[in-house]
């Protein structure tokens, strides 16, 4: 015969509702429920405070990276970028400290970060999080970032702009970028800064057609290009070290604003244009009064001729490159 406490406990499941609670005996229930509330507010404050953090060294970052060239900036950036990778993908300090070090065993910031990509109930903190991903060096969140870049707020476009330009995702479709660029509705400085992150993808692609197209299509327009975005342009057609390339940056060593003359000099020696070597030696005339570009132009002729210096000898370039013809 079956045992009359077996048979009362299996039947208890299909009694009618939970069981009564006792007058005076706290309800387990409610109590799971309170620390689960709990628990849920704690990780919500936590993950606010991480984006805070974020959002100041991302700041700093930014900063560091506006005089970059300076040894001491170059140091913080490393520095930074670093932390906020760590941050970003839970692999700092306290994390390495307690042993975890396997992916599974790595709290959720990174998944939290990527479904506040997606979430622009707070607009400020999607930001945030389309700006850190870019720091997790997993090409698999570009497109969370990318759909950030398509939105119509300025504030969160520059976010999800940085993003893709310290990701450096070779997969990155140029076209987005340039749709920025391209937008007079956008800030400036924005639209600089997407020129600028259509550059740092550049130098991690294979394929320099699709953004040599954008470059000179950008100079073709220089009446009405941001003059920050010239830069850039000038730049970008520089990095694909190609001398076929050199006609277009040319007109540019006489452009009244002095980074773009430098930009066009360092350009030239880059693609290594030695038949050009004697548009640059206008730079190192008396009428140009801007040292740096000077220097830009000296260093550009010294890279086309091997390494050999004259200074700023007009005369002596000027036979050097005849000679070498």
């Amino acid at each position: 015969m079956r045992s009359p406490l077996l048979t009362l406990l299996f039947l208890l499941p299909a009694c009618a509702g939970a069981p009564t609670p006792i007058e005076g005996v706290p309800d387990p229930t409610e109590n799971r429920r309170e620390q689960d509330l709990r628990a849920a507010e704690a990780r919500r404050r936590d993950f606010h405070a991480v984006l805070i953090r974020l959002d100041q060294a991302i700041e700093s970052y930014v900063m560091a990276l506006n005089h970059r060239g300076e040894q001491r900036a170059d140091d913080e950036a490393t520095k930074l970028e670093k932390l906020i990778r760590e941050t970003v993908l839970d692999l700092g300090p306290q994390i390495r400290a307690a042993g975890r070090t396997s992916v599974a065993e790595l709290g959720d910031t990174f998944a939290r970060l990527k479904a506040q990509a997606t979430d622009g109930t707070i607009p400020s903190h999607q930001a945030i999080a389309l700006a850190a991903l870019g720091f997790s060096g997993r090409s698999e969140v570009m497109p969370l970032i990318l759909q950030g870049a398509q939105l119509t707020d300025p504030d969160r476009i520059d976010a999800a702009v940085l993003g893709l330009a310290v990701l450096r995702a070779p997969a990155t479709p140029p076209g987005v970028l340039a749709a920025i660029i391209d937008n007079p509705h956008h800030p400036e400085d924005g639209r600089t800064q997407a020129a600028w992150a259509l550059q740092q993808i550049q130098g991690a692609s294979l394929d320099m057609a699709p953004f040599v197209a954008v470059w000179k299509r950008l100079l073709t327009a220089h009446e009405t290009t941001p003059i920050g975005v010239l830069v850039q342009a000038v730049r970008g057609l520089g990095l694909t070290r190609k001398p076929d390339e050199a006609d277009a940056v040319v007109p540019f060593l006489r452009h009244p604003t002095p980074l773009v003359r430098m930009a066009a000099a360092l350009a030239l020696g880059r693609m290594n244009a030695q038949a050009k070597a004697l548009d640059l030696l206008g730079l190192l005339e008396p009428g140009e009064t801007v040292q740096n570009v000077r220097m830009a132009a000296r260093k550009a002729l010294a890279e086309l001729a091997g390494g050999a210096d004259y200074g700023y000898d007009i005369g002596t370039w000027r036979r050097f490159f005849e000679r070498n013809r």
